[in-house]
């Protein structure tokens, strides 16, 4: 029998500032951090985080939330902890290769238990934290540092984008019927998984438990899904059999929601697929309208934003879904909403038909506000 594994530190730098507090405080107002760049930074400019002398944006910003979450969870001297991450390239192939991130994390945090990297596109953080939960069931380490970080936000990751046809003219308008892409975003996310009979010992904080995590692949076509869904569907449906759960368990769901026509059409299939009727009468909703498009660690940052809301008893919400394209799905729109909601459905869809989800309970200790 696997062990329950709980989340006992998370650490975050998000396009609204760096720590988890700061992401909880704004995802529980509907803020957006959304503005419009009059030119694209160089991949070498600082960002919002604190600066390291390490080479690459991406990977300073997962050493900031690594050390947050490790703090947090007040990870033990000597402990046995492994990390999975997903950590993207920052467009400086000179100097950086994806395997930098970490390399980095793995000597700063002096990590000797194994290292798993995932690269799966905007699938890539959630199915780390999905490889977390694995090692920790196998006995490879007590702790692991599971997460992503990622920024697209130089010339050559905006000119794919845009070759592709995915980014949004105005605005990321999720399941609204006049969607036309996503926006970029940048950040990390990254959390300090253990299993819980060891953090119950010791007295760590729990934030949520992962109660399934599930992941498999359509081999549709290299960008767009499957339009029908049914591989995403039972990537749910697998993560909900591990779980024992039924559907009518879920109290929300936090979807991919990238904005783009074929995402979203696909998503609602995906859901209607493995929920049935529960997919109309769960809130839905993306936060990709508020923060932008983490591609690898989009996963791990919605996973933080949605735990973290949750716990101050508040649904993020879809911002910009003025007009929903789904009549009767609530799609939570416009401003964020009190709830009760506990458990909840995570997914991740990404290119070449990647598909992750989790399942996650968030803790029943009460809902409180992160204060750091």
């Amino acid at each position: 029998m696997n062990p329950r594994v709980i989340i006992s530190g998370l650490g975050v730098v998000s396009p609204y500032g760096v720590g988890a507090g700061v992401l909880q405080q704004n995802v529980c107002q509907g803020k957006s951090a959304v503005r419009r760049l009059k030119q694209l930074p160089h991949p070498g400019a600082p960002v919002t985080a604190p600066q390291f002398n390490v080479s690459g944006k991406a990977a300073r910003m997962a050493l900031a939330a690594a050390r947050e979450a490790w703090a947090d969870a007040r990870v033990p001297a000597g402990a046995r902890v492994a990390l999975c991450c997903s950590i993207g390239w920052d467009g400086r192939a000179e100097r950086q290769s994806l395997a930098d991130g970490q390399r980095l994390l793995a000597r700063h945090l002096t990590i000797s238990g194994p290292v798993l990297a995932n690269f799966s596109a905007c699938a890539a953080s959630t199915m780390s934290i999905g490889n977390a939960c694995r090692l920790l069931a196998d006995g490879a380490a007590d702790f692991v540092l599971a997460g992503g970080a990622d920024s697209r936000l130089h010339p050559l990751g905006a000119l794919g984008y845009d070759l592709l046809g995915a980014l949004a003219k105005e605005a990321c308008r999720p399941f609204d019927r006049d969607r036309d892409g996503f926006v970029m975003g940048e950040g990390a996310a990254f959390f300090i998984l253990e299993r819980r009979a060891q953090a119950r010992r010791r007295g760590a904080n729990i934030y949520g438990e992962i109660l399934a995590h599930a992941a498999n692949c359509d081999a549709h076509r290299l960008t767009d899904p499957a339009p029908d869904g049914t591989a995403a569907a039972a990537c749910i449906r697998l993560a909900l059999d591990r779980a024992s759960l039924h559907p009518a368990q879920l109290d929300y769901i936090n979807a991919h929601g990238t904005g783009t026509v074929a995402n979203d059409a696909a998503e609602i299939n995906a859901l209607t697929l493995a929920l049935g009727d529960v997919a109309r009468q769960r809130p839905i909703s993306s936060c990709k309208a508020m923060f932008g498009h983490l591609s690898m660690a989009a996963g791990a940052l919605e996973l933080a934003a949605t735990l973290t809301a949750l716990r101050a008893g508040v649904l993020p919400p879809t911002l910009n879904c003025a007009h929903p394209a789904w009549p009767g799905f609530d799609f939570v729109p416009l401003t964020a909403r009190k709830t009760d909601a506990r458990i909840f459905l995570k997914t991740s869809l990404g290119f070449g038909g990647q598909n992750a989800c989790l399942l996650v309970a968030v803790d029943s200790c009460g809902k409180k506000l992160i204060k750091k």
